[in-house]
């Protein structure tokens, strides 16, 4: 670790990437990184389509790049729709900064919160990841997210994980750079897959509660919801297998006979464990059958997994 890591980091040049698909509310994230207390990125790249226009008011007339700031804002335009993993590559290979920084553009940080990624990282750290707070107001929001991002509560501690979420997420270029491009083709896991990489190149991830960040996807209804945890059911067992010593699953969740029998039983003890003592369920106590609904359609779509090619876990 340097000696002098604090000046060092802050002196950092700062990208943020976002992917973008069509959002409705991508100018709130943008709105939001602007308006960063104690920390500021040297420039804000969205790469993907904006066919509502949510971005036109902070671009230069004519051009793709401009801002109401002194922070550049560039929109990588894509030719089609982009996976994830395949936006963020683009941004990262047109991104100039020293430090990476990732959100969605369905994220709004809070104002305290590239600081604190950065005073982490300050620290030695190298990839990182924030929180995820909750709307309460919404309830199929709010069971969503709950039911995804447990481990990335605001009220949890800070310390190492064995994977992060890439919707709140900062790394060293120098870490990007010894994981890989994230995989392009997984619709679903590829933050886990990328993370879990990372830490196997000798990159950590580290979680940092004080960079929270809202998450308020516009799945608001109960098909939309299950609909996303389907399609998840349907790709994280083979995401499991491209890393079974940090997705370790007992062999009996590889039938998809017996998993369909015991899903009521198997999606009960999910939930259950995000209700119990001191877990983020227990603020949220009303959103527990509609939680319990996201685990029963992920089990149902593991019984229909998709096929996810192997690669090395180091790669």
């Amino acid at each position: 670790m340097p000696a002098d890591p604090v000046p060092r980091a802050q002196a950092a040049t700062v990208s943020v990437v976002i992917p973008n698909l069509d959002s409705p509310v991508v100018d709130r994230a943008i709105e939001a990184i602007l308006a960063q207390v104690g920390g500021r990125p040297d420039e804000i790249l969205v790469v993907g389509r904006d066919r509502p226009g949510r971005l036109e008011r902070f671009l230069t007339p004519g051009g793709r790049t401009g801002s109401g700031s002194d922070i550049p804002i560039r929109l990588v335009e894509t030719d089609g729709p982009r996976l994830p993993g395949a936006a963020r590559n683009l941004g990262l290979a047109e991104a100039r900064g020293e430090i990476l920084v990732f959100t969605d553009a369905d994220c709004v940080p809070e104002p305290g919160w590239l600081a604190a990624h950065l005073a982490r990282l300050a620290t030695g750290e190298t990839l990182v990841g924030g929180a995820v707070r909750y709307d309460a107001d919404d309830y199929w929001m709010l069971a969503d997210n709950l039911s995804m991002f447990h481990e990335c509560d605001a009220d949890l501690p800070a310390g190492p994980r064995p994977y992060l979420p890439t919707l709140n997420l900062s790394v060293t270029r120098e870490a990007y750079l010894a994981a890989g491009p994230m995989d392009p083709d997984l619709p679903r896991g590829e933050d886990l897959d990328w993370t879990i990489r990372a830490a196997a190149a000798g990159h950590r991830p580290f979680f940092e509660p004080a960079a929270p960040i809202w998450h308020r996807p516009t799945r608001g209804d109960p098909r939309a919801v299950w609909d996303h945890w389907f399609q998840s059911g349907r790709w994280m067992p083979g995401v499991r297998r491209r890393h079974p010593d940090t997705l370790s699953a007992p062999g009996w969740l590889r039938v998809p006979a017996l998993v369909l029998l015991l899903t009521p039983a198997i999606a009960a003890v999910a939930t259950l464990r995000l209700f119990g003592p001191g877990k983020p369920g227990r603020r949220h106590w009303r959103s527990l059958p509609a939680v319990y609904l996201t685990k029963v359609a992920w089990c149902i779509g593991a019984c229909r997994p998709l096929e996810v090619p192997q690669r090395s876990a180091s790669r």
